[in-house]
């Protein structure tokens, strides 16, 4: 999944009723696994000027940069996470690591060449999933619709909970940037044309 889909997707499983108070821990946790790609990605643009090309052909897999990648998006360190900070009765923290938890989750079935390793430190196995949530030739269009469709019920249940301006612009903005995206990159040669 795309990182704006799991912050709109776990805000809305993992923030309802009491649950409202800590989204920031939930986005944060939402957010959390996929920060070091976009560390990586401006070191590699900004400070090295690597070619794009480069960025995704070669350095992404750099056994360093994969390490670093399937850390942060590593279920057992999540759940102890989780299990730490309910022992604490510290729910922002047990709501954070469910975050990251549940982006593990929902990235698991959907990544190809780009697999984690999401059971490290306990096992170097990667799924590399038969169906990719971006390239075509794997059914990336059918996920990205799906995931268009769930960032779009996840909208509709956060503009429900919220009635501030400053949360419904937003959650409208990413809607629409979902839409319009699935729209660009899969949808736009697919649509029938009037003639």
């Amino acid at each position: 999944m795309n990182t704006p889909a799991h912050l709109v997707v776990n805000l809305a499983l993992l923030g309802g009723g009491s649950r409202q108070a800590h989204g920031r821990a939930i986005a944060l946790g939402a957010l959390l696994p996929d920060l070091p790609m976009f560390g990586f990605y401006l070191w590699q643009r900004l400070v090295l000027s690597t070619p794009e090309s480069v960025v995704w052909g070669r350095a992404y897999f750099e056994p360093g940069w994969q390490t670093l990648f399937d850390l942060f998006n590593s279920i057992p360190l999540a759940v102890v996470g989780l299990v730490v900070a309910l022992a604490l009765r510290q729910t922002g923290a047990a709501l954070l690591s469910a975050s990251v938890a549940l982006h593990a989750l929902l990235d698991l079935p959907v990544h190809r060449e780009d697999a984690h390793r999401h059971f490290l430190p306990l096992s170097d196995w990667q799924f590399v999933s038969p169906v990719s949530y971006w390239d075509p030739a794997h059914h990336g269009a059918a996920v990205a619709l799906l995931e268009t469709v769930a960032v779009c019920l996840g909208v509709v249940v956060l503009w429900r909970r919220s009635e501030s301006r400053w949360v419904r612009a937003p959650l409208a903005a990413l809607a629409l940037l979902s839409v319009g995206a699935w729209t660009l990159f899969y949808g736009a040669g697919r649509l029938p044309t009037l003639q």
